[in-house]
């Protein structure tokens, strides 16, 4: 489980939400997008890498696809699952994709249910447009 470097309160945050979920042995890591710290190099094997809304700030996807990159290349069978909200229809991050090797696949929202009104108690999505993908390596012919 992560967050950033930066925000101690939100680390600490996580820790106590492991803790009260019955998950005290649970890593928690400060990460920042673009930067690989020594606690990310030492990272075991992953599967499946969430990242919640984190394309909310072009400034910061090639960063944060920098990082999975790295992830991925660790992790070659691994996939990273993310949900955003659109906030302009001009923001795209394709050209990184295509710099950095890797693929996208759009996943429906109402795939998995998830197009309502109201979700868990939430607004989101309302009257906000929600998109899902999930990313992995390219193969070597670019799919």
């Amino acid at each position: 489980l992560s967050d950033g470097e930066e925000r101690p309160r939100c680390l600490r945050n996580c820790r106590r939400s492991c803790r009260l979920n019955g998950l005290p042995e649970l890593p928690v890591l400060g990460l920042t997008w673009g930067r690989a710290a020594p606690q990310l190099l030492s990272l075991p094997p992953v599967d499946i890498i969430l990242g919640s809304d984190v394309f909310f700030d072009p400034k910061d996807f090639e960063d944060i696809l920098t990082t999975v990159y790295f992830l991925l290349e660790k992790n070659p069978h691994a996939q990273f699952w993310t949900t955003y909200q659109v906030r302009s229809a001009d923001w795209s991050i394709e050209a990184l994709l295509c710099k950095w090797k890797l693929k996208s696949i759009h996943i429906p929202l109402h795939s998995f249910s998830a197009d309502k009104e109201h979700l868990a108690s939430s607004s989101l999505p309302g009257r906000h447009t929600i998109e899902m993908m999930i990313i992995s390596l390219a193969r070597s012919d670019g799919t």
